[in-house]
């Protein structure tokens, strides 16, 4: 089924068992391939993360489980990393707008070593493993409580984190504080897929502009990431052009970022729970 709450669950804790066995057996399902993408394996986790943080101000089990998941996604983060640091080079080295930075690019991504495109065998069992034994206990998760007040205490949660730590990376301009926000946006955004069957028509668009705002701080926190990978060794001019062409970057996507994101979090998370929560007890009927 798909990665949202259904009228088939007959209470919340339904949900949250269902939606998380199916995210985790399409994990395990992606690790026993013949070519397994840790892509798509960590982007399950990320889901199922996601979902427990919904649920977390009613749910018991919400740091075990959530320290679960994190330590099961550490163990294949590895070549996740590898091929960020060569994407994020291959489009500066392809969009960048100063030609310098871009040579500088392309040519730092010619001194990477191939990239290996499966993970390791270990790896993969020790996550097959471990990621098992969280979906079996999953099958006993409870939330406590009914209804719209369920799911509203983890919304609201995740929705003034959002607008606090908004609030304070524009204030202070720091890497550190853009990827605490993007934390809570992403969350925001799988809570929002998670409760779109309440209203489609609205949720949909709102879904597309989270991820939007993702993608926008995601991309400034590989910038950071690979301004720090860039070797001693390089050449010095290559080295000084890159370092440029990521600043300049990084200040455009700062600033999309805080303009979707100032309207995007323009409502108080009170109002919208009570708006969302008019149309989840209209969907329910």
């Amino acid at each position: 089924m798909a990665y949202a709450i259904s009228r088939d669950d007959k209470s919340p804790t339904k949900s949250l068992r269902r939606i998380a066995r199916d995210e985790l057996g399409a994990a395990c399902k992606q690790a026993t391939s013949e070519a397994p993408s840790v892509h798509a394996m960590r982007k399950s986790i990320k889901k199922t993360r996601g979902l427990l943080r919904l649920f977390a101000p009613r749910f018991d089990d919400f740091a075990p489980a959530n320290a679960a998941l994190s330590e099961a996604a550490r163990g294949i983060s590895g070549l996740r990393d590898a091929e960020v640091l060569r994407t994020t080079l291959a489009r500066l080295g392809r969009e960048g707008p100063d030609l310098d930075g871009a040579t500088a690019a392309g040519a730092l991504l010619e001194t990477l070593p191939p990239l290996e495109t499966l993970a390791q065998a270990d790896d993969l069992a020790r996550f097959v493993e471990q990621v098992s034994d969280i979906r079996r206990q999953a099958k006993h998760w409870k939330v406590t409580g009914k209804g719209w007040p369920a799911y509203q205490d983890g919304l609201l949660k995740t929705l003034s984190d959002c607008r606090k730590r908004m609030k304070t990376a524009r204030a202070s301009g720091c890497e550190e504080d853009f990827h605490a926000w993007r934390t809570r946006v992403k969350q925001h955004w799988y809570h929002t897929r998670l409760l779109a069957p309440i209203w489609p028509e609205m949720l949909h668009p709102r879904e597309d502009a989270l991820d939007m705002l993702g993608e926008l701080i995601g991309d400034h926190h590989d910038l950071h990431v690979l301004r720090g990978a860039i070797p001693e060794s390089f050449d010095p001019d290559h080295s000084a052009a890159l370092a440029q062409l990521i600043s300049a970057e990084q200040t455009r996507l700062e600033t999309e970022a805080l303009t979707l994101g100032a309207r995007l979090f323009a409502e108080k998370p009170e109002a919208l729970a009570v708006r969302w929560g008019a149309w989840y007890r209209l969907w329910r009927g």
